[in-house]
């Protein structure tokens, strides 16, 4: 639950942050991308990892809250919680899924990373871009075992 009004109340400082980096940029809407006050995912490069990162936390940030409170409702109800647990890890499967799948330099960028450097990014990431590494690890891993 705690997890979960952490998420909504982080929302308003991740526009915040994305305002004032789009002001810096002196980015407005006019530039390629711009859909509804945040920039399409598809529209970013491997090389503006904060933004990337940003964007893409907000993006779970609108998504996982109601995913939370439909299995805290399933658990509530008694469902079993190996079942509720399962499925709530496939939930934020898709969602990360959906969020990062139009990072396709990222992605390609996990292909070129050793083992070593991986578990060094999984372990305590560094900054934005590790950050953005980490899911997509995550992301597959969940694939390797799952799919």
């Amino acid at each position: 639950m705690f997890y979960k009004l952490g998420l909504e109340k982080s929302k308003p400082e991740l526009l915040e942050a994305l305002a004032e980096y789009y002001s810096d940029k002196k980015e407005s809407n006019n530039v390629l991308g711009i859909n509804n006050g945040l920039k399409d995912l598809e529209f970013l490069s491997y090389d503006n990892a904060y933004e990337a990162y940003i964007l893409t936390q907000i993006k779970i940030v609108e998504s996982l809250p109601s995913v939370i409170n439909d299995h805290i409702f399933m658990l509530n109800v008694g469902d079993d919680i190996d079942i509720v647990l399962e499925d709530f890890e496939l939930e934020v499967y898709r969602i990360k899924k959906d969020v990062y799948c139009n990072l396709k330099e990222w992605d390609t960028l996990l292909d070129h990373v050793d083992y070593e450097r991986i578990s060094e990014i999984t372990s305590n990431p560094k900054g934005y871009g590790d950050k953005i590494l980490k899911e997509l690890f995550w992301i597959r891993k969940f694939e390797e075992k799952h799919l």
